[in-house]
């Protein structure tokens, strides 16, 4: 069971990723590639083909959206910011800006979009970004990155403190947490590889980040 740590606690970390994922946040694009499932605001959730459902509450634009729509570009930027510090995570996402990967700014541009969605905002996540790029589906991004539930953990726990830094409520974290969870299928590899950098002292997190 996955914990949201409080004020004076909690460590700064990704994504998915929205948000990721997600949360964590991850996501990714293509410019002529197709998109499978969807993410729109509603009832907090996902589908089975990649996409995820807002937990902005349901019809018309979120209550999330409404409150927190402004903040996503900074939760965004504080995510992947955390993602790329946290020596447990950022292993598994190497592959970020190099050949035939995507970019960082291109991933920054998919996580808002997805966030927009995950908040109830006037999204579809897959979809088209704001830089005009297809964001692929959460099970698309993820395949062959090889991620542990226990890092898909340690993401979502880092997500809540980012949040909790970035102004949200512990009430809306709490309902935002629903949808996130409901990524898990999507983002854990059916064969996990442990992965760490926290040997390496240009990596470690030693969880003084936001304090």
């Amino acid at each position: 069971m996955t914990r949201w740590i409080g004020p004076g606690t909690c460590r700064l970390g990704a994504c998915l990723l929205v948000g990721t994922l997600a949360l964590t946040g991850a996501c990714g694009s293509s410019s002529s590639g197709s998109a499978t499932g969807g993410t729109t605001g509603g009832t907090a959730g996902a589908t089975a083909t990649g996409g995820t459902t807002g937990a902005g509450g349901a019809g018309g634009e979120g209550v999330l959206f409404m409150k927190y729509g402004a903040a996503i570009p900074k939760v965004v930027d504080d995510a992947v910011a955390g993602l790329t510090a946290d020596c447990e995570l950022a292993p598994y996402f190497a592959v970020v800006g190099a050949t035939g990967h995507d970019s960082v700014n291109r991933l920054k541009s998919c996580l808002r979009l997805q966030f927009t969605a995950l908040f109830g905002g006037p999204a579809s996540y897959p979809g088209v970004d704001d830089e005009g790029d297809t964001c692929v589906s959460m099970t698309q991004i993820h395949a062959g990155l090889d991620i542990p539930a226990d890092k898909f953990d340690r993401f979502v726990t880092d997500f809540g403190a980012v949040l909790k830094a970035d102004g949200v409520a512990d009430a809306d974290i709490a309902t935002i947490a629903t949808a996130v969870m409901g990524l898990q299928s999507q983002v854990v590899s059916s064969t996990p590889v442990e992965k760490s950098n926290c040997g390496d002292a240009s990596t470690a997190h030693d969880g003084s980040a936001g304090q």
